[in-house]
């Protein structure tokens, strides 16, 4: 069995500027989980040419600048390579990674994939504008960098039939879901991920790891509450009350 972490932003308050601070973790919390995690893969690597996921693998979406800044250097010391999803419509703005940092961080054994070019919902798109946000996206990566884009991990975890036959089409060979549980079949194009967030613990990160822990079914059984509440509301009306009740600014990140 096999587990997929989904981090977002890494580093302190300032770090994580412009991030939303609910899927945030400390430098800190992310050395001590990436050490229980013990091993990464990523996910482009396993699945080359058909090979199998058979290996843990740390992710990141956004491209927010801190994953360059804080959590590259630690991944880094411990001789991990991640896996990071960016829209390739932000790269080089605000608070995200330029195309020189993620080149270098490409360099260095990690993998830059796709989040979509712009960070929309993709179950609210037409078919047309499906097309055009996984091939537009894929093809500025692989020609900034020189690398293959095969995975993509859709924003909010937002996908429906459509999106799959699409990705499919245009060539990728994996989605990182948003969806919690371990990666028990090997071919599978649609894995599973597990998101951490300010308040997931060590102990949380190894209990994943294991198939029947009461911590994976936990998490699972979350998921799919806050599912229904997306489908029931839409996702516009989700967020509003996602917002109130977090009491941000209603910022997205994922």
């Amino acid at each position: 069995m096999t587990s997929i972490y989904m981090y977002h932003a890494v580093g302190d308050t300032k770090q994580i500027g412009g991030a939303d601070p609910h899927y945030a973790v400390t430098a800190k919390q992310f050395e001590k989980q990436i050490e229980a995690i013990a091993e990464s893969i990523p996910l482009a690597h396993q699945v080359d040419n058909d090979s199998k996921i058979s290996t843990h693998c740390i992710t990141f979406d956004d491209g927010h600048i801190s994953n360059y800044l804080v959590a590259f250097p630690i991944l880094k010391k411990h001789g991990l390579a991640a896996e990071f999803y960016v829209n390739s419509s932000t790269v080089g703005t605000g608070c995200y990674m330029s195309w020189q940092q993620l080149e270098e961080m490409h360099k260095a054994g990690m993998s830059i994939q796709s989040h979509g070019h712009t960070h929309s919902y993709f179950s609210d798109m037409t078919d047309e504008q499906i097309e055009s946000e996984l091939q537009t996206s894929k093809q500025m990566i692989e020609q900034r960098l020189g690398n293959r884009v095969t995975v993509f991990a859709p924003p909010g975890g937002r996908i429906d039939k459509r999106v799959v036959k699409a990705a499919k089409h245009i060539g990728y060979e994996c989605i990182a879901t948003s969806r919690p549980g371990l990666v028990s079949c090997s071919a599978l194009f649609e894995v599973p991920r597990f998101a951490i967030i300010k308040t997931t613990t060590t102990a949380r990160v190894k209990a994943w790891k294991k198939s029947m822990s009461q911590e994976t079914l936990k998490e699972v059984i979350r998921f799919n509450v806050f599912r229904i509440a997306k489908l029931v509301l839409g996702n516009h009306r989700y967020e509003k009350m996602r917002a109130r009740l977090l009491g941000d600014d209603g910022t997205q990140m994922s």
